[in-house]
């Protein structure tokens, strides 16, 4: 059909990994402005956030929409520069969409610094992202190494939840800050024993919580200042590394992937709890049972805080290759929610 008239486009590729999507933005912001990501996420937030609402909200997108742009990096030492959004707003890192990013990368054929590798220059820092390809030369997996991180409250936080009582949490960093706790129900984490509205409130409470009882700031990035985030997680009986999670973040969306940085901020918990050592596999496992597999490395300290270093492993899949219109007539053209 004929492009309508008085419209504008925007093309994305959309994927998913371990069933959580991302949409990425390539090419329509890539000289956005800023001297760092951190003003660059200011900006698109002050100047574009009705891109984001476009692409990412009714009736283009859903709420449990994500998605990421790719820019020119910040800093030199970088290939692309990343921003994350999703139908609420925006967070500092996403893993899964670094994960989908990467693919989109390598098989665009954007310049990279070396070969099988991409480093991304993100809000949270620098990213980087390993391609590994079968004998058919087909990229078949991504592994992701996050930021440095640590646990914020080396002791149990006890947060007063609605509706639940007194829970013990603790506050991670791993790209964004989490509240984490065991799941304090016996049932199975899993949406045979309920549904996602149910684990979705469960973790809007929990994170509201902490954020009431717990002032956070990274020592060296002090504009992360919010506990973003929130991981409830049980483990798998006979199988001490392995973990299902839930994560909720956003206005009430829930990861269907086990969560990347969650699973960081989980592999660092566990490491904190001397439960998990340096190199071996940890397996984390979302409501859906996709999963992902993560191991880490030592980190230097940041201020006071040991900090590890989280490797995440996924299978990118591409979904479509879209281009959007937003006419200027369309009442929706900047999208909308319906809660």
């Amino acid at each position: 059909m004929p492009i309508p008239r008085n419209t504008t486009s925007v093309k994305t590729i959309d994927l998913h990994v371990a069933g959580e999507p991302c949409r990425v933005l390539f090419g329509a912001l890539h000289d956005l402005p800023g001297d760092t990501m951190r003003e660059r996420l200011d900006c698109m937030k002050r100047e574009f956030d009705d891109i984001r609402r476009f692409l990412m909200q009714e009736p283009r997108g859903h709420k449990a929409m994500f998605g990421s742009v790719l820019m020119r990096p910040a800093t030199p030492d970088a290939d692309v520069g990343i921003l994350y959004m999703n139908s609420g707003g925006y967070l500092d890192m996403c893993i899964h969409g670094t994960i989908c990013s990467a693919r989109v990368v390598a098989e665009c054929g954007m310049p990279l610094r070396s070969p099988g590798k991409v480093v991304f220059d993100a809000v949270c820092g620098r990213i980087e992202a390993e391609l590994h390809f079968g004998d058919d030369g087909k990229l078949n997996t991504v592994s992701v190494r996050n930021v440095p991180s640590f646990v914020f409250t080396p002791e149990a936080v006890l947060l007063d939840v609605e509706g639940i009582g007194t829970v013990p949490a603790y506050i991670v960093f791993a790209g964004n800050f989490f509240v984490c706790a065991e799941y304090p129900f016996e049932e199975p984490l899993s949406l045979k024993s309920h549904g996602k509205e149910f684990y979705i409130d469960l973790g809007m409470r929990l994170r509201a919580a902490a954020n009431r009882a717990v002032r956070v700031a990274h020592p060296t990035n002090p504009s992360s200042r919010e506990i973003a985030l929130s991981v409830f997680w049980q483990r798998t009986e006979g199988h001490p590394r392995r973990l299902r999670d839930t994560v909720v973040f956003g206005d009430g969306q829930m990861d269907r992937s086990p969560c990347g940085s969650g699973t960081s901020a989980l592999m660092t918990l566990m490491h904190h709890f001397r439960e998990l050592d340096f190199g071996e596999e940890f397996i984390s496992e979302s409501l859906l049972g996709t999963r992902f597999k993560g191991r880490i490395f030592p980190g230097q300290n940041i201020d006071t805080f040991p900090t590890v270093i989280p490797e995440v492993s996924g299978v990118p899949f591409v979904t479509a290759c879209c281009e959007f219109f937003r006419e200027s007539e369309d009442p929706f053209r900047n999208g909308f929610l319906i809660s």
